[in-house]
């Protein structure tokens, strides 16, 4: 009943959008500067920020939110939307897409009034084209969501990224876009943005293909060099942009020579393959906190002896790595993966702080920097012509990171989303 409150409240803001109106708050984080605003005005018409200012205009609906820091909606920039609590390979087996794509309308309501406004969605894990269906629902008004930008299925070589343990003879639901050779990397490319793709997501190596190190997460590689210049070729050419889940520093160094736009995850890279990512305008989305997860069996449920240890072992390089990453200009982009515990998105901005980046700077990376990445250029800082996508939290985020925790308001382009 609760949900459908929050629709009906929703629906009734939309119709009230286009009117002026204002919003008021104790304090202003506008996404790119270093200290916060005292008692600003942000005005709003039509879904879009007019200005900011110290009075309103006259005769403009005004919502007061008094004590909170009123900040851009954030951008999470890795999700899997179409996942929900539970066995994740059961979800591809004995669920149907139809199925999935109720989980991830259910899972949007709670990212959404998290605070997060907008989503990059990297794979749907065989859940057919609930994405795009969930991001063209959102975008209609059917449903409250965040916006979406999605990948539908990554692209990867054949068997690199599969449900496995299961004899040859079953067919099992497809998990990946298949492609070996050129030709044939640059047709499946082609077929996902002809289906509605606004990103292509590849996988470079995955856990199931042990390398010569056995205690920590790591593959084989899924590309040659060819292989893989094609993709983000053909990609680029036809206006998206690419993600590659990476894991070596191998792999960063293939990723960076095809001019990948960003490197997912990159749990073991070196300081200079930083650099040299920076150099080349590469966006790091390091996806802390899902490792943890893993580690301590709250996804996927208790992992062996074995693979905790791998697990535990993967923390602590990733951890190390994320350190490296600070110590250089590369541009560091938030994104949760947590796409079993939708609504605490927000967590991942901790986990960043505590391991050495400025809250600020932790911010930002949810905000203007992530919009950077996605190549949008109305999202992600509260400025004139922006959407207006717009969160308050209870606190002061930059001295106490948890009241992203503590999300009691979200506007969504100019429309409220009634919070729990």
């Amino acid at each position: 009943m609760r949900t459908l409150l929050n629709l009906i409240a929703l629906f009734v803001a939309m119709n009230a959008a286009g009117q002026t109106m204002v919003v008021r708050a104790a304090r202003l984080f506008d996404g790119t500067s270093e200290a916060l605003r005292a008692n600003a005005v942000v005005v709003i018409d039509a879904g879009k920020i007019i200005r900011i200012d110290d009075v309103a205009p006259p005769n403009a609906t005004v919502i007061d939110l008094g004590d909170v820091t009123l900040m851009p909606g954030l951008i999470d920039a890795h999700t899997h939307i179409a996942l929900h609590p539970g066995d994740a390979e059961q979800q591809n087996l004995r669920e149907t897409p139809e199925l999935r794509a109720i989980w991830a309308t259910v899972s949007a309501l709670k990212t959404v009034q998290a605070g997060i406004t907008t989503i990059r969605d990297l794979g749907n894990e065989g859940a057919g084209f609930a994405d795009i269906a969930l991001r063209d629902a959102v975008a209609r008004g059917l449903v409250a969501g965040p916006r979406v930008i999605a990948a539908i299925r990554p692209v990867t070589s054949t068997g690199a990224y599969r449900l496995t343990g299961y004899s040859p003879y079953n067919l099992m639901p497809p998990q990946a876009a298949e492609a070996d050779g050129v030709g044939e990397v640059r047709k499946q490319v082609r077929t996902l943005l002809a289906q509605g793709a606004d990103v292509i997501k590849t996988y470079l190596e995955t856990y199931e293909k042990r390398g010569t190190r056995k205690d920590i997460l790591t593959g084989t590689m899924n590309w040659s060099q060819e292989e893989l210049n094609a993709l983000v070729e053909e990609a680029h050419r036809g206006g998206v942009k690419v993600a590659a889940h990476t894991y070596s520093d191998e792999a960063a160094q293939m990723a960076i020579a095809a001019g990948v736009d960003s490197i997912e995850h990159g749990l073991y890279l070196k300081e200079e393959t930083f650099r040299a990512m920076a150099q080349k305008g590469i966006y790091y989305v390091p996806t802390l906190l899902v490792y943890e997860y893993w580690r301590d069996g709250k996804i996927f449920g208790t992992p062996s002896a074995e693979t905790k240890a791998r697990l535990t072992k993967t923390v602590e390089e990733h951890t190390a790595t994320f350190r490296r990453a600070l110590r250089t200009p590369v541009k560091i982009v938030f994104g949760s993966d947590t796409f079993e515990l939708p609504g605490t998105n927000a967590l991942e901005l901790e986990r960043m702080i505590a391991y050495g980046m400025k809250p600020v700077d932790a911010l930002r990376a949810a905000t203007s920097l992530a919009a950077s990445l996605l190549g949008m250029t109305e999202i992600g800082s509260v400025k004139a012509g922006h959407a207006a996508d717009l969160i308050a939290v209870a606190g002061d985020p930059l001295s106490d990171i948890q009241a992203m925790t503590r999300v009691v308001w979200v506007m969504r382009d100019g429309m409220v989303i009634p919070v729990k």
